[in-house]
């Protein structure tokens, strides 16, 4: 059960401009059963060393959702001792969360130059800071060249989705092969993987809405066009309505692949170990009919990878990590790397990445009482994320003049140290 009461000024709505919101209060029971079988099905026979299968199942009722089930099937096959294949397919869902459902509406204000990006949409289209796309978009829409702006904020609505909200539900599809040979204690594996979401929950941000409606390729008719509306009065965007969706589908596809070496030299253990996905799709639709895929685009790269070096050698260990993320591109979502200027100037834009690689190490001790004591440097060559044309074009995020992306290191070079104790 969950019960917010926000604070009386808050809930009264009597703080002028401000964030105004009910109490948030509701509950939820959920009863589950779940079993699993594993079973020998044959071994010692031509071509099947051994063979197991696994298979589970999950019935689950939920008070504010329904019923459902879920269920996962296994092969662990193993041709010879040195070759495996092994496979899975198995579904699941996830019902809204508490705060997903029964959050009270809540109203904020916000500037109308900070989700309405037509302004000065003619201006800015000379200057090349946003895309031919969102002027047309914002032209077809009936808003003037010189559009400076409503006067007064826009209101943004949220709100919980009891009754809207569907659960999550997934599919998950898995192929690979292990070797690990007899003659060195090395293991390589290489999986393919297919992973299907639909309705997934999400919040997606009142700026996030307007933005991506003008820029959409679907304009009008995009979805979430239809979550805001702009007054007849003064053309600014009015109320925002950014409550809780399900997003209609996602998909991921692609290949895992790794490998392990560890063997024993005359300075201690040594294990070499990488790591790599290559993803051949990424697809995202916010709503039926609106699928994209960003697979090699900017902060999606279809090659991301590990490769560690570690060496034990007693109380003493050392490792060194390099994390890599591929190269990326948005030239192709964009139409092209050149933008056309005020007074008819062309000039190339930047909406590509290199391939990155952040190197880390570290030195480890560890004492007879279970206490390891650890000093490392993080990101040792100083690397800076990939610089981007910072205009605003719809296609890239940016801080500064960098790529604002999770994988990339906003730090810098950093020192760490850590204590772990295991008593």
């Amino acid at each position: 059960e969950i019960r917010d009461v926000p604070g009386e000024i808050t809930l009264a709505a009597n703080g002028w401009g401000n964030t105004a919101a009910g109490i948030t209060e509701g509950d939820d029971s959920i009863t589950a059963i779940f079993g699993e079988i594993e079973v020998p099905v044959i071994s010692d026979v031509p071509l099947i060393h051994n063979l197991i299968v696994n298979a589970s199942a999950r019935y689950t009722d939920v008070d504010s959702y329904g019923s459902d089930s879920t269920w996962k099937v296994g092969v662990n096959w193993e041709l010879t001792p040195e070759v495996r294949v092994r496979a899975s397919s198995g579904t699941s869902f996830r019902t809204p969360a508490l705060y997903e459902l029964y959050l009270a509406n809540q109203t904020s204000f916000t500037g109308q130059r900070r989700v309405d990006p037509c302004i000065r949409w003619g201006t800015n289209l000379e200057d090349g800071s946003i895309s031919q796309r969102l002027a047309d978009n914002c032209a077809a829409d009936g808003i003037a060249p010189d559009f400076t702006g409503a006067p007064i904020s826009a209101t943004i609505i949220t709100g919980g989705g009891l009754g809207v909200l569907e659960a999550e539900t997934s599919e998950a599809n898995t192929i690979g092969i292990v070797w690990q040979p007899d003659f060195a204690n090395l293991s390589v594996s290489a999986d393919f993987f297919d992973i299907k979401i639909e309705d997934q929950v999400s919040q997606l941000g009142a700026s996030t809405i307007v933005s991506a409606c003008y820029n959409s390729d679907f304009f009008p008719t995009d979805p979430l066009c239809a979550l805001f509306e702009r007054r007849a009065l003064d053309q600014g965007i009015d109320n925002i309505r950014d409550s809780y969706i399900n997003v209609a589908e996602q998909r991921n596809r692609g290949w895992d692949l790794a490998a392990t070496w560890v063997t024993d030299t005359p300075v201690g253990m040594l294990t070499l170990e990488t790591q790599h996905t290559f993803q051949i799709e990424d697809t995202v639709a916010l709503f039926e009919d609106t699928a994209q895929d960003f697979n090699g685009e900017v902060g999606e790269p279809k090659w991301t990878g590990r490769v560690s070096a570690a060496l034990q050698n007693g109380a003493w260990s050392g490792a060194w990590v390099a994390n890599i993320i591929g190269d990326a591109s948005n030239y192709d979502s964009f139409g092209g790397n050149t933008v056309t200027l005020r007074g008819g100037r062309e000039v190339r834009v930047v909406l590509d990445t290199d391939t990155v690689v952040y190197h880390n190490a570290s030195v480890a001790y560890s004492f007879d009482n279970g206490a390891t004591v650890r000093l490392g440097v993080s990101n040792i060559f100083d690397k800076e994320p990939p610089r981007l044309t910072t205009l605003n074009l719809g296609e890239v995020s940016t801080q500064g003049n960098s790529a604002f992306y999770s994988q990339y290191d906003w730090e810098g070079r950093t020192i760490f140290a850590n204590l772990r104790w295991e008593m």
